[in-house]
Order: C-alpha cells, then structure tokens, then sequence
C-alpha cells in the first residue's frame, strides 16, 4: 500500500489541528480587539469636539450644565448646537474684591 501522507504527520495530526486552531483565535482575537480600540479613539476624539465647557451659558453645575439646553449640554446632540457662544475671559471685566479691614 501507498502511503501519501507520512506517518509522522498522522501521529502529530490532532496537534497540527490544535496548533492551527489555537493560532486562529489568538489571530482573531488581536484583530477584534485593534478594530475595538480604534473605535473607542475615534468616539473619543468626537467627545472631545463638544464645545460645551467653552460655551458662555454653560455653568459648570452638576445640576444645571447649560442655561439654554440643560439636556443636551456634555452631549453628542451638542456638537452643532445653535446657540453656542464662546466664552472670551478677555472680554469680561475682571471683578476685583473690596478688602474689608474688619478681622474676625
């Protein structure tokens, strides 16, 4: 009888199988996990586009975020909001505090 295949690939088949198969998944599993992380940096990138902490009516309160739109401040929704102003600190007057001479 004519042996094709060797006989030490017939003894080693059930490793060769496991080996390949062991290399697919880890293969897969890079691959899953490269596409995973460059959609967390593109959705990243795009929250860090939302111009509300630059914006004039935004209050920085936990409780009400923005004057004119408290449910979309710090949102996706707020990336093109309509009602954005930039807020200019040159612009504004600088309050200075009266010092009081009174000692506690």
């Amino acid at each position: 009888m004519i042996n094709l295949i060797p006989e030490y690939l017939l003894q080693n088949l059930g490793r060769i199988i496991f080996m390949m198969g062991l290399l697919s998944l880890i293969t897969i599993g890079l691959r899953n996990f490269c596409l995973t992380f460059q959609q967390g940096i593109s959705y990243v990138r795009r929250l860090h586009q939302i111009p509300c902490s630059r914006c004039i009516f935004f209050t920085g309160d936990y409780r009400l975020k923005c004057t004119v739109h408290p449910y979309n401040a710090l949102t996706e929704t707020a990336l093109n909001c309509s009602d954005y102003e930039p807020n200019n600190y040159l612009a504004k007057p600088i309050l200075q505090q009266c010092k009081s001479n009174s000692q506690y």
